[in-house]
């Protein structure tokens, strides 16, 4: 930790980089660590107790990563950079990304020759040993803080679900999330935990005054490091990137100056298909696969509605018109970071967490046609960052 922190960008290019590939259209950049990663959660380094690492990383974390390699590949000199810069079109300015355009970040898991994509597991799933369950709403509801028989999430009639727990801090491949779209459950083996994935280590540290280049004695803190397990790497699905990128490059990524290489790849459709609506559909399921940047007086632009003494809400999504029955939502997601345009902390911002679930219904009663509108797109604020990534699921009958 320093007291004179520099936030100057800084990529570090290999020696021998390697030709530069086309990136027309969309393209998969990824991310690799050389070593272990830090991507600090939204507390302060002064703060009491170990700092924890958020993972997968913030998507600004990546984005910045990717501005700082496209103005170096554009050979931009920092020291003149601002909101008039020719390269601003390229890598856009503060919140602005120019012609970028990011979708992610995902968890990519290579196996066996075999890579595939992971999405963060719906919280309406439940574990108990190797038996999954599904959360669903009440019938009646209750009256509540939220409103008037209020439906909220419940397990399902079923003693053997008693005890059954959320799958949190776990991922599924596409073949798992396929299923729970069409209104199943995962196999055992479309599951991955996050200790399938990556190691969490503990590293203790001591404050310094770069001025005087000497430490500040008794200033110790204790970070949480992330160790990726072989195979293991971070995806972000990325548009308007220059007409050529290198095709690998080493770059500064998260916190205490940690390093990992970054590869284009050519995208490939990994998002499976939406599901047709059939006779025991009743409505349609909207899974966040990223973070939801929503200001809370916005509820999704949605507005109460009191019908049949009972408490709905309404409102558009896209064009389409739904009726939001009911939620299953994690912790606040707390995001922070710096403003690298203002030299300054970032607002920490609550987001709602990647796999929240909201059960809908069309106003129109066309399900298929909202689940087609609907499914992977992005909603809320920030959208071009990846904020907001919508799957729609089937919500079957009880």
């Amino acid at each position: 930790m320093s007291k004179n922190k520099k936030h100057k960008p800084k990529v570090q290019s290999e020696k021998a980089m390697s030709k530069p590939v086309n990136t027309n259209g969309q393209v998969t950049l990824s991310f690799n660590a050389t070593d272990t990663l830090f991507f600090r959660e939204s507390r302060p380094m002064e703060s009491m107790g170990e700092l924890q690492s958020v993972f997968p990383p913030p998507v600004r974390t990546l984005a910045g990563a990717i501005r700082t390699l496209i103005g170096e590949h554009l050979n931009v000199d920092w020291r003149e950079f601002d909101a008039n810069h020719p390269s601003v079109a390229d890598i856009g300015f503060g919140d602005d990304l120019g012609k970028l355009h990011f979708q992610g970040a995902w968890l990519a898991w290579e196996t066996d020759g075999k890579r595939e994509r992971l999405y963060p597991a719906p919280l309406l799933l439940m574990q108990k040993d190797q038996s999954f369950y599904r959360l669903t709403l009440e019938s009646k509801g209750i009256w509540c803080d939220l409103g008037k028989q209020v439906r909220l999430p419940k397990l399902p009639d079923n003693d053997d679900a008693k005890g059954s727990k959320p799958l949190e801090n776990t991922w599924l491949t596409s073949d798992g999330l396929s299923a729970v779209l069409s209104g199943g459950k995962p196999n055992p083996k479309h599951i991955k935990k996050a200790s399938d994935l990556f190691e969490r280590e503990s590293r203790v540290g001591i404050a310094r005054d770069n001025s005087t280049r000497t430490v500040e004695k008794g200033l110790l803190y204790q970070t949480q490091h992330i160790r990726p397990h072989q195979g293991l790497s971070v995806e972000l699905d990325t548009a308007g990137l220059p007409e050529t990128m290198p095709a690998k490059s080493i770059i500064r990524l998260g916190g205490e100056g940690r390093t990992a290489s970054i590869e284009t790849k050519q995208t490939s459709n990994h998002l499976p298909k939406a599901p047709d609506a059939n006779g025991n559909t009743q409505g349609l399921l909207l899974y966040l696969l990223t973070p939801l940047n929503m200001p809370q007086a916005a509820h999704l632009g949605f507005s109460r509605e009191e019908r049949d003494n009972q408490t709905i809400w309404t409102g558009t999504l896209n064009s389409i018109e739904l009726e939001l029955h009911g939620a299953v939502t994690g912790k606040a997601l707390r995001e922070g970071g710096w403003d690298m345009a203002k030299h300054q902390p970032r607002a920490v911002t609550s987001l709602i967490p990647a796999g929240s679930v909201f059960f809908c219904k069309a106003k129109n009663g066309d399900t298929q046609a909202a689940i087609k509108a609907l499914h992977n797109t992005q909603i809320g604020e920030l959208s071009a960052y990846g904020y907001g990534h919508l799957a729609a699921g089937l919500w079957l009958k009880d």
